[in-house]
């Protein structure tokens, strides 16, 4: 094998040459650098650990570092020739890097090349809001150039890539093509024995690489060995147009496939110089349904594209357009981000590219093969640990990025998962994965050891989806199977028995574990209450309440902070998993709690290594990046807060040790131990995901994905046919009026039996909002364009607004916090979980006829608060809080400012409660029918 060599130039360079660096200067230097990471098999870095290789002998690696990926960039300034990729021994001196750079979606090196500034942008784009674009599988490298000497100089440029780009192994025969569609010029290299589904060193079997630039003057092409192909552009600045017919093994010769172009006398380019690389799969997964059958699925840009071609031209011609978003999205991050601390922002710029390239974006397809744009499932390869598929103990840790940049990843995600569990009836847990072996998804493996750990995180991440994307199709699918987990949780969360965690520890009766089971169960609440199961969601409160209440007598310790395990004083443990409760937005867990808790790491911390706390006292020195950053997202102390951050950011920033940004590491010698370049480190997007807001949870959404396929809407899978949303709009509207009107009359025939006088019924009160802890279903509108949420997501709006109508019920529960409301959704009431004491406009786009009549149901509203004399005859059995049927005796104190108590016995409460229950399933008719699909229109 010919040596490799790579940019002799680059740390070294930038350590020592900073005082002259353009642009802001970067403070993290890790130990390898995100070039091309796009998907699962696209994973292209800089390895710049000083204990690899000599920088002269090293190339791009696959995440691995196993593999070397071929892959060079030279500039010609008046027949001179430097060298800004690749240190290649055919000639050419290296540019000198005077700075470096990396955002979320981009790696930008500055650098000197004769009497010409060089700016090289690695641009790997990130697309929230279009997922056909999110799905194609390419990436940008654009080069710059402008006179230092203010003179104009004769400028080529010149990159190729190799075969390395196919295979991990090196020994694969391949062979290839040049190709141009009029408006794009690019190679096509495959192997010529490809093997679906099998990877080697990480690297598939079965995809092609491609190289391309836009068709325009000056453009040259040649397919040769490296040895030829690059003398030929350092003796002539440009190429021979021609391809060797001699097809071989990726080594020991390699053959490059290079493009040039030849700028002529400038002084700086009027724009950036571009090639896309990509790395193609088509099929990209093989799924199991839950039949039994076998899907070879298709990427997701196949609804949009027919060929690679016309992937190629697109993307190609998209690059300015695609920098601009780029540059959007990179401003919105790292902004947001530095509002936490500047190392917070470094460590979300490194990390973003790293969580989102683990997933694919996929298709089905129907009987004849078309693709099928409502089938649109989301996979995960759990990189750097090993192959599974979609883990789920790190998909709950990587879901922050992904609420972050659209929640309804999140759903597409985590829906092969539930439609494969629904016949899962004997199995009360929940699954850890889809397969063992990426990209096979073979199944939904469940293993009992891991019940309680899975359980929790489908939960937590399921309603968590919901929260933010305002999409609970999801919800109401598979609520069967939640509740079955919800149940398991119930049974055996409080003292976690032969159980393992996710890290892989089995001690009995730990906290940690303990606490995200009791979560899960009070997140099932939550769900059932979204879908107007109001008696489960009463049932799972009261239960949830109690665990919890269990769980902080068992867990605390004589210091007062959380032990590791039940009763061993000697014990603690990070506790991350209490993140899930603010990540959902529950306050569930005491802030007391919190605040002891936080006491407890500050004192740790004076004495912690400088790459951060380890996971608990049992793990001795091995630390994790996702876990540190889930417990700095809920500590209430910044200095603690900003000192979990510092650690791991040190870690980041400790290029001592070689591999890509590794989860878990040795927070003493700093070496990485496992998930190198893994979805994991999503979780460093806890503190952002916290800013999006939450929405009004639907579930009238299609559930048939897509709509157009085009992924441009703003629901689960990208939004659903406008013929959907007016016909459920039309059948919502009238169930809330019938709701509406028939709580009015009921409520009117209870005081009229009871001998009210019609002029007294009515008691409207006009009082200041009610402002409470916490309101889960809140109403907003959408956002403006390029924000986090654009067409996925809402902006909260006034209470007040026009468009928005009915109460939210937002009171005080048992103990006097006050409890989380729900929105009026699919007939079902906004009504308070802890009682009718305040009620406000609740959260519900109506137009104005359904406006109206709900209008009505707010001014009668606080006639029917219970009253304090119903007291809590069916509280918690802890006597704390908890969300209970609103018509219930013990629905709570119903005293407030400005409430109105009713004197309705006890049984006059429960008559009513039953009149309403037989409304409820009127209404439930209303919307199993509303589900059915409108009429599809096909053109003639």
């Amino acid at each position: 094998m010919l040596p490799h060599t790579l940019w002799s130039f680059l740390f070294l360079s930038v350590f020592s040459s900073f005082v002259s660096a353009q642009g802001p200067v970067q403070t993290l230097f890790p130990a390898s650098i995100p070039l091309a990471v796009k998907h699962p098999y696209m994973s292209v870095w800089y390895a710049s650990s000083n204990t690899s290789l000599p920088l002269s002998n090293s190339w791009p690696v696959f995440w691995g570092q196993a593999s070397i990926i071929g892959w060079a960039g030279k500039i010609r300034v008046d027949g001179t020739t430097y060298k800004w990729l690749g240190n290649d021994p055919n000639g050419g001196a290296p540019a000198n890097v005077t700075n470096v750079q990396f955002t979320p979606t981009r790696t930008i090196f500055v650098m000197q090349a004769g009497p010409m500034n060089l700016t090289v942008t690695f641009l790997t784009p990130i697309e929230p809001d279009d997922w056909v674009k999110q799905s194609i599988p390419f990436s940008y490298i654009s080069v710059e150039a402008q006179s230092l000497d203010g003179n104009s100089h004769a400028v080529q440029l010149y990159s190729d890539i190799s075969a390395e780009w196919l295979s991990g192994n090196r020994s694969s025969p391949v062979q290839w093509s040049n190709n141009n569609t009029g408006n794009t010029l690019f190679h096509e290299i495959e192997l010529q024995q490809p093997q679906q589904d099998v990877e080697i060193n990480h690297q598939a079997q079965d995809g092609k690489a491609y190289y391309a630039m836009p068709v325009k003057t000056g453009v040259s092409w040649q397919i040769d060995t490296d040895q030829n192909t690059r003398s030929t552009f350092v003796s002539n600045g440009n190429l021979h147009n021609t391809a060797s017919t001699a097809f071989a093994p990726i080594s020991p010769v390699f053959t490059v496939f290079a493009i040039a172009i030849d700028l002529g006398t400038i002084t700086l380019t009027s724009d950036p110089v571009t090639w896309s690389v990509g790395y193609v799969r088509d099929p990209v997964i093989s799924y199991t349904t839950a039949t039994g059958a076998t899907q070879q699925r298709r990427p997701l840009w196949a609804t949009q594209y027919s060929s690679v071609a016309d992937v190629i031209d697109a993307f190609t011609a998209d690059f300015p357009a695609a920098h601009d978003r780029a540059v959007a999205l990179d401003a919105q991050i790292l902004g947001s981000a530095s509002q936490i601390s500047s190392e917070y922002a470094d460590l979300v710029a490194l990390a973003t590219r790293q969580a989102v390239s683990a997933l694919d974006f996929t298709v089905g397809t129907d009987s004849k093969g078309n693709v099928d744009p409502g089938d649109v499932k989301l996979f995960m390869k759990n990189i750097g640990t090993d192959q599974r598929v979609s883990p789920v103990e790190h998909i709950f840790a990587a879901f922050p990025t992904y609420l972050y940049l659209n929640a309804s990843w999140g759903g597409a995600l985590l829906e092969p998962l539930l439609e494969l569990q629904d016949n899962q009836v004997g199995q009360q847990f929940a699954a850890q994965d889809l397969g063992d072996s990426y990209p096979v998804a073979s199944g939904a493996r469940g293993a009992a050891a891991q019940g309680i750990e899975q359980s929790g995180n489908m939960l937590i991440t399921l309603l968590a989806q919901a929260r933010l994307s305002g999409n609970g199709t999801l919800l109401i699918q598979h609520y069967n199977t939640t509740k079955r987990w919800a149940d398991y949780l119930n049974n055996n969360a409080l003292t976690p028995n032969g159980q393992r965690n996710a890290d892989g520890e089995t001690s009995a009766n730990m906290t940690n574990l303990a606490i995200k089971g009791i979560i899960g169960v009070k997140a099932m609440a939550e769900i059932a209450r979204v879908v107007g199961e109001e008696v489960d969601a009463a049932q799972y409160d009261g239960q949830a309440a109690a665990l919890l209440g269990e769980w902080q007598s068992l867990a605390t310790g004589t210091s007062s902070h959380l032990l590791g395990r039940y009763g061993d004083q000697g014990t603690w443990s990070l506790m991350y998993n209490m993140f899930a409760d603010k990540m959902l937005g529950l306050n569930f867990i005491p802030q007391t709690v919190i605040s002891e808790q936080t006491q407890f790491y500050s004192s740790l911390l004076t004495t912690a290594s400088q790459l951060g706390l380890p996971i608990d006292s049992d793990s001795g020195q091995t630390s994790n990046a996702a876990w540190l950053l889930f417990t700095s997202a809920f500590v209430s102390d910044s200095t603690v807060r900003d000192n979990l951050i510092k650690g791991v950011h040190n870690h980041a920033n400790f290029n001592q040790s070689s591999g890509v940004f590794p989860e878990i590491y040795n927070d003493a010698t700093g070496a990485g131990l496992n998930g190198f370049a893994g979805p994991a480190l999503g979780a460093l997007f806890s503190h952002l995901a916290l800013t999006v807001p939450n929405t009004t949870i639907s579930t009238a959404t299609s559930t048939t994905g897509t709509g157009d396929g085009n992924g441009n809407g703003g629901d689960h899978k990208g939004g659903s046919s406008n013929g959907g949303a007016i016909a459920g709009g039309v059948i919502g509207g009238l169930a809330i009026v019938g709701i509406a009107i028939g709580i009015f009359f009921l409520i009117r025939r209870r005081r009229r039996n009871q001998g009210f006088d019609e002029r007294e019924k009515i008691e409207i009160v006009e009082q200041a909002p009610h402002v409470p802890t916490l309101a889960p279903y809140s109403y907003y509108e959408h956002p403006a364009p390029g924000s986090p949420r654009a067409g996925a997501g809402y902006v909260p709006v006034s209470p007040h607004s026009e468009t928005t109508a009915g109460f939210a019920g937002l009171g005080s529960g048992g103990d006097g916090q006050h409890g989380a409301g729900h929105h009026l959704s699919e007939g079902n009431l906004a009504y308070a979980t802890d009682s009718f004491e305040s009620m406000q406009p609740s959260a519900v786009h109506v137009s104005k006829a359904r406006e109206a009549a709900q209008t009505r149901v707010h001014a009668y509203a606080p006639s029917i608060a219970t009253s304090s004399a119903v007291g809590s005859a069916l509280g918690s059995q802890t006597g704390s809080a908890s969300s209970r049927d609103p018509l219930s005796p013990g629905s709570g104190s119903a005293t407030g400012s400005g409430s109105v108590a009713t004197s309705l016995s006890p049984t006059d409460v429960l008559g009513l409660r039953a009149e309403v229950e037989n409304l409820r399933r009127v209404m439930q008719e209303i919307r199993a029918e509303r589900f059915e699909p409108p009429p599809e229109y096909v053109e003639e």
